[in-house]
C-alpha cells in the first residue's frame, strides 16, 4: 500500500472500534499516534518529491511546447523560401514534438493531481493526528472501562458482587437464626442446654441427699 493509502486507512479508520480491538491500549494508543506522526513525515517528503517531480515535468512540457514552435517557425520560413521539402521536414519533426508534448502533459496532469491528492490527505492526516492526540487519554480511558467491562471488574460488576456477597451474608445469618430456632424448639439451645446442666446437676444432688439420708437412718439403727 502507498502512502496515499496508508494515510487514507488512519484517516478513515474508527478510532472506537480500533481501541475496542486493541490487547493493551495505553501502550497501542501510544504506538498508533507514532505510527501517524511517521506517516505524516513520510507524507510530506513525498509531497515535496512529488512537487520536485511536477516541477520537472512542467520544465519538460515548457520545452516541448517552445520546440513546436520553433518547428512551425521554420516551417513557415521554409514555406516563404518556396522549398516545400524542407518545409515538409519541419513538419514532420513539428508532430514528434508534438506527440512528446502531449505526453509530458499527461504526465505533468498526473503529477499534478497526486500532489494535490496527497497534500489534502496530509492536511487531513494533520488534523486527524492532533484529535488523537487530544484525545488520547479519553480514549485510554474509555479503552481500560472496557476492558474491565470485559474483564467482570467495573465499578457495576463490584456493586453486583457486594450484592450477592451482601445476600449470601444474609441467608447465613438467616439460617443461623433458623438453627438457633430450631435448638430452641429441640431444647439444644445453649439457653435449654445450660438448664438441663443445672437440673441434672440438681438431680445428682438429690440423690446423694436420698443417700447420705438413707445412711444417717442405717447408722442409726
Amino acid at each position: 500500500m502507498g502512502i496515499l493509502g496508508r494515510i487514507s486507512t488512519l484517516i478513515k479508520s474508527n478510532l472506537n472500534s480500533a481501541v475496542d480491538k486493541m490487547t493493551d491500549p495505553g501502550k497501542e494508543i501510544d504506538q498508533l499516534i507514532v505510527e501517524m506522526e511517521d506517516n505524516q513525515k513520510k507524507a510530506r517528503g513525498e509531497v515535496q518529491a512529488t512537487m520536485a517531480l511536477e516541477k520537472r515535468h512542467k520544465q519538460k512540457v515548457d520545452a516541448l511546447k517552445k520546440s513546436a514552435g520553433e518547428w512551425e517557425a521554420r516551417a513557415e520560413r521554409a514555406v516563404q523560401a518556396g522549398d516545400d521539402a524542407l518545409a515538409r521536414e519541419a513538419l514532420k519533426r513539428k508532430l514528434e514534438v508534438d506527440a512528446e508534448l502531449h505526453e509530458a502533459q499527461g504526465l505533468l496532469d498526473e503529477q499534478a493531481a497526486y500532489a494535490d491528492q496527497l497534500t489534502m490527505a496530509l492536511k487531513a492526516l494533520d488534523v486527524r493526528v492532533k484529535e488523537v492526540k487530544m484525545r488520547k487519554e479519553t480514549l485510554k480511558a474509555q479503552a481500560r472501562a472496557q476492558k474491565h467491562r470485559d474483564q467482570g471488574t467495573g465499578p457495576t460488576d463490584a456493586f453486583n458482587r457486594f450484592d450477592k456477597l451482601s445476600t449470601a451474608v444474609d441467608v447465613k445469618e438467616a439460617e443461623v437464626m433458623l438453627d438457633d430456632e430450631l435448638a430452641k424448639a429441640n431444647h439444644t439451645d445453649a439457653k435449654s442446654l445450660e438448664v438441663e446442666r443445672k437440673l441434672e446437676e440438681l438431680g445428682k444432688n438429690t440423690e446423694l441427699d436420698d443417700r447420705l439420708a438413707a445412711l444417717k437412718e442405717k447408722m442409726k439403727k
